[in-house]
This record gives structure tokens, sequence and C-alpha cells, in this order.
């Protein structure tokens, strides 16, 4: 009899230290996609501009010619949003800034940065539906409006940014209106 209470000990000894490394093992891979994930998260809302910022001052010229400005924002709801041409979620903001009301935004500026030949898809693919800016890397608009993760999607109403968030879905359920 207590050679099988022994068998049965050492089955279960082998089972639970079995068990252990699996356990062990889930977790170092539970680390390693936690940690290739929070590569595409944003670091902080710190990153963006906060509600009751005043638009910064600028002057540019779009793809299409016409003269954006400070000015244009001084009225009702308008968005503004920044693109770079290296970042995946970026990139997944196109058919949501496409899709905007523009009877509630009007036209959105949307802002795409990086090289020009990396710009060149995503202006085309907005270009038709938003005004879009062009600027390099770190250039005078995301500097600026102090943006240093991306997307970054603001409503702006008075020339004060109302709301700011990583996305166009989440900016607009922030302020209620209709995506």
């Amino acid at each position: 009899m207590t050679t099988v209470l022994w068998a049965a000990l050492v089955v279960v000894a082998l089972v639970a230290a079995s068990a252990f490394g699996l356990v062990m093992v889930l977790a170092r891979r539970l680390r390693s996609v936690e940690e290739r994930v929070n590569l595409f998260l944003p670091k902080s809302d710190l990153t963006l501009p906060s509600p009751g910022t005043p638009i910064p001052p600028f002057a540019a010229t779009a793809v299409d010619g016409t003269r954006v400005s400070t000015a244009q924002f001084a009225g009702p709801d308008r968005i503004i949003a920044m693109l770079t041409t290296g970042c995946a979620a970026c990139h997944d903001q196109i058919p949501a800034l496409t899709a905007v009301d523009q009877s509630v935004w009007g036209r959105p500026v949307v802002i795409v940065i990086g090289s020009p030949d990396a710009r060149a898809g995503m202006v085309s693919a907005l270009a038709e539906h938003v005004t879009v800016l062009e600027e390099e890397d770190a250039g005078p608009l995301s500097t600026a409006f102090d943006v240093h993760e991306f997307p970054a999607v603001m409503a702006v109403s008075n020339g004060v940014i109302n709301v700011a968030e990583h996305g166009t879905a989440r900016m607009l359920t922030k302020v209620k209106q209709p995506v």
C-alpha cells in the first residue's frame, strides 16, 4: 500500500512540476507579446495637446494649392489630424477621416508626415475627401502642436482644442458626434 501512495505522490509531484514549468513558459511568452503590443500603443495622453489649448498660429499650403491657416479654425467644430507614414495605426485612420460628416465638421485638415516618397500613398488616399498638408518628420506643424505620438486627431472649436485622441472614432465618441 505504501508503494502505491509513494507512486501517487511522485506522479502528483511530476504533474505539479510540469504545470509550474508550463505556467512559467506561458508567463514569459505573455511578457514577450505584451512588449510587442506596447510598441504600437500610445505611451500616455501627455503626447497630445491638452483640451483648452489654443491651436498654434500657422499658415500652410495644401496639396491642392489652397491656403490653410489658424484663421480657418476660429469658428465652429473642425478636425485636425496628424498621421505619419511609418505608423500602421495612422493608415487605419484613413477610412474614418474620409467618412467624417462634413456637414457637422467641415472638411477635415490632415497633416501627413514623412518623406515625400512615403507620403504619396496616404496623400492620394486622402486628398479627395480632406484637406491635406504635408511635412517632413518633426516638421513645423507637428512641432508647433507639440504632438509626439501618432495618430493624433483633434476636435477644434473657436481656435481651441476641445478633444485630442489617438484615433478618429475615439475622438468623435468623446465629443458625442456621429461618425
